[in-house]
């Protein structure tokens, strides 16, 4: 910044040595800037090397981390998971970027304003102690009002989300609103796309494709994770091993065992031998038969 000030006054032919002290000097006064504005929030946890640029110049992140209104948030491999002073958590996944535009502090513990911009990419917010009217959440092509809750959301050429606790009020830049609700509503809005909830196949994608931290939480925090059985649910899987692909539940029948006899709770009953439900029901022998295989056909029969 200095050097960029001192450049065309006479100053921009000097000498390599003194360029890099004055390049030295730029950066330690961008620390002491960052280091006299107020910080919004820290970073709890990161994968990967996530990095911040914003009034107090470019840095990289790492647990313990500072955060500033103005700060934008870039994560290449891995995540930046970040606290907010009110207690706001947010996730900002891979290949994304995330610009805190705004924190108006009301107390130690509560804001009267949080602002976020996602750029691109994928996020989870749960939101803190601050009143829900607080939060002003948007991306590049809709906007997102929350209700005490904590939700994903991909952005791209729209915005796609899926409430796990709470409800979102998710509108497009046509207007048009969407009201989903927790226990795994998604929704998407955006550009041309009419904004509504997806259903059946259209939302088993959006969650098994576009929304990672829904069938693997293994990267976060425990603070940071949130119940996503509804949509493993909706997927038809268990939460599984991370990185294997999610496993079909297979439904099983409760049943009531007693000797002789399962009873299956649609009331049917069932023969079994004394050794158990696994062994084939022995049929009656034929007139004369010694020994019969379980078929009992008199082909298969040794006779006296």
């Amino acid at each position: 910044m200095l050097a960029k000030t001192l450049r065309g006054t006479g100053f921009g032919n000097m000498h390599r040595p003194v360029k890099l002290a004055l390049a030295a000097l730029s950066a330690i006064l961008s620390t002491q800037l960052a280091a006299a504005a107020d910080p919004m929030g820290s970073v709890e946890a990161v994968q990967g090397r996530p990095l911040a640029a914003g009034p107090g110049g470019s840095r990289p992140l790492s647990a313990g981390s500072e955060v500033f209104e103005g700060d934008t948030v870039t994560v290449g491999d891995g995540n930046a998971q970040i606290t907010l002073d009110d207690g706001t958590r947010l996730v900002v996944g891979p290949s994304s970027r995330l610009l805190l535009q705004a924190y108006l502090r009301r107390n130690a513990t509560t804001a009267s304003k949080v602002g976020i911009k996602a750029l691109r990419g994928t996020f989870r917010v749960i939101t803190g102690k601050s009143p829900k009217s607080a939060y002003k959440i948007s991306t590049s092509n809709a906007t997102i009002g929350i209700r005490g809750t904590g939700f994903d959301f991909r952005v791209n050429d729209r915005t796609l989300l899926a409430v796990l606790e709470g409800a979102v009020r998710l509108r497009g830049q046509n207007g048009q609103v969407v009201n989903t609700q927790s226990g795994c509503g998604v929704a998407e809005a955006g550009g041309n796309i009419e904004a509504k909830e997806l259903q059946d196949q259209a939302k088993a994608d959006a969650l098994n494709n576009e929304l990672p931290f829904i069938t693997d939480q293994s990267g976060l925090s425990e603070s940071f994770q949130l119940p996503v059985q509804n949509c493993l649910t909706s997927l038809g899987s268990n939460e599984g091993t991370p990185g294997i692909s999610p496993q079909i539940l297979v439904p099983v029948v409760p049943a009531i065992v007693i000797p002789g006899v399962i009873i299956g709770l649609d009331g049917k009953e069932s023969p079994v031998s004394a050794d158990g439900p696994d062994v084939p029901p022995q049929c009656p022998l034929p007139d004369g038969a010694i020994q019969c295989e379980d078929n009992c056909d008199e082909e298969t029969c040794i006779f006296d």
